[in-house]
Formats: C-alpha cells, sequence, structure tokens
C-alpha cells in the first residue's frame, strides 16, 4: 500500500486530500463538513465572473430600466448572477424604486 504523500497530483480539482495540512498537502478547501487540505490547487471557474467594467455597464443599464431577463440576454450571464450582482451593490430602497422595462415574454424576437 502506497502512503498518500507518495501518490502523484491528479488533475482538473480531484487531488488527494487530508485532514491535516502536511508538506504536500498545501492548499486549503472548505465545504460544509469543515476543511481540508489538497494537494492540487483550486482550478474551473470561478464565482466572481462579472468584473468592474462590465458590473459597472450592468448597473447602468439597470438603472436606465433594464430588466435582468434582457442584461442575461445580452451579456450571456445568468439571470440569478446579474440580480444577486446588482442587489450587493445597490441599496435595497433604490433597488425598489427602479422602474423596470415591461417586455412581452410571449413576443418572439427574430
Amino acid at each position: 500500500m502506497t502512503k498518500l504523500a507518495d501518490l502523484s497530483p491528479s488533475t482538473r480539482n480531484k487531488g488527494n486530500t487530508s485532514p491535516i495540512k502536511t508538506k504536500t498537502h498545501i492548499y486549503k478547501r472548505k465545504n460544509r463538513w469543515g476543511v481540508v487540505w489538497s494537494d492540487t490547487p483550486v482550478s474551473g471557474k470561478r464565482r466572481n465572473i462579472i468584473d468592474e467594467k462590465l458590473g459597472n455597464r450592468i448597473i447602468s443599464e439597470f438603472n436606465n430600466g433594464y430588466s435582468s431577463l434582457q442584461l442575461e440576454k445580452k451579456y450571456k450571464i445568468d439571470n440569478d448572477t446579474i440580480l444577486r450582482f446588482v442587489k450587493s451593490k445597490i441599496p435595497k430602497d433604490r433597488f425598489d424604486k427602479i422602474e423596470k422595462k415591461k417586455i412581452n415574454q410571449y413576443k418572439q424576437s427574430n
């Protein structure tokens, strides 16, 4: 049987993990059960996909009355992600006062 430290690191977030930090397990990971240490760094997309420049454009268009559905189509970012971002940047009282442009959900756009 081989030791955990002797195994080579795997690819794409599938590294070996250890409940304690060792010489090889140096990358911290968290989940709902606590902290574990991995031998591979985290890879893949991060949750903060809206950078500052795009965020400013989204907020200004949202303030001008665009709905999150329209912004979802325009920027190809999930509706929930856009709403979560806008709600975190705009105070709740101002968010509630913004008048959204009404869109017909049944109208076919070609």
